[in-house]
């Protein structure tokens, strides 16, 4: 199978399992990644984190210590916008040399950044668990398996960014103002696109679009990429058959 088809079928498959039990284990990573994109901008601009969670229902938050309002401003946006560097860094490094190591540095990061901060037990639980499958996975010696875990792990960060920005930002704030849907979170939660909000006055919306389209870029040029390099391998490959 291409590569492009390759994500096309597992963003498919994301997207029909999205509120199973299938692929809750997969979103928990994906709220790992989040997490990890506002800690890491918490590292760069502000004075690193305090703590670091993430929580059955699918939820987590960092503990960071910005420096001023633009480190703030920074750390805020490193969630999303860290969902779709992850699922940019996760599927680039797969076409290097790299990719055997993909898996095996993502265990020891959650593990390591789990046992270090984690202010929950189920953070470290999940993290074992996850570094437990990818011990599991190396002792099976099949990179074809290999290859489909990572492509997995990669292309649900970036769907997770696209989902959660457009139900979790855009609808719940369109639906607070108008309700059109009775019994759905009728106050306002502090999510990002609020904590936005009360920093520079834009309204959540707002924010949720400029998330939303970059994270919709991201995962068109991630699946349209792919055939590309594969054009260029199959060049590549010719090339030197030819020679």
């Amino acid at each position: 199978m291409k590569q492009r088809g390759r994500y096309l079928v597992i963003l498919i498959a994301l997207v029909a399992l999205w509120d199973t039990i299938i692929v809750k284990p997969l979103k928990i990573f994906a709220v790992f990644l989040h997490e990890m994109g506002h800690s890491l901008m918490a590292v760069i601009f502000g004075n690193g984190i305090n703590g670091f969670s993430i929580n059955m229902n699918e939820s987590g938050y960092a503990l960071t210590l910005p420096k001023n309002q633009f480190s703030a401003f920074m750390i805020v946006n490193g969630g999303y916008l860290g969902s779709v560097f992850f699922a940019l860094l996760i599927l680039g490094l797969k076409r290097t040399s790299a990719r055997k190591y993909i898996l095996g540095a993502s265990a020891i990061l959650l593990l390591g950044v789990s046992i270090a901060y984690g202010k929950s037990l189920f953070t470290i639980i999940y993290a074992a668990i996850f570094a437990g499958i990818v011990l599991l996975l190396y002792m099976l010696r099949n990179d074809k398996l290999n290859d489909w875990v990572i492509d997995i792990l990669g292309v649900t960060s970036a769907a997770y960014a696209v989902y959660d920005t457009f139900v979790d930002t855009i609808l719940l704030q369109i639906n607070l103002r108008l309700q059109w849907i009775r019994g759905w979170k009728t106050t306002q939660p502090l999510t990002d696109a609020v904590q936005m909000q009360n920093m520079t006055g834009i309204p959540a919306v707002v924010w949720g679009i400029i998330w939303l389209s970059i994270a919709c870029v991201a995962l068109y040029f991630m699946i349209s990429g792919s055939k590309s390099s594969g054009r260029r391998s199959s060049t590549a490959k010719s090339r030197k058959h030819s020679a």
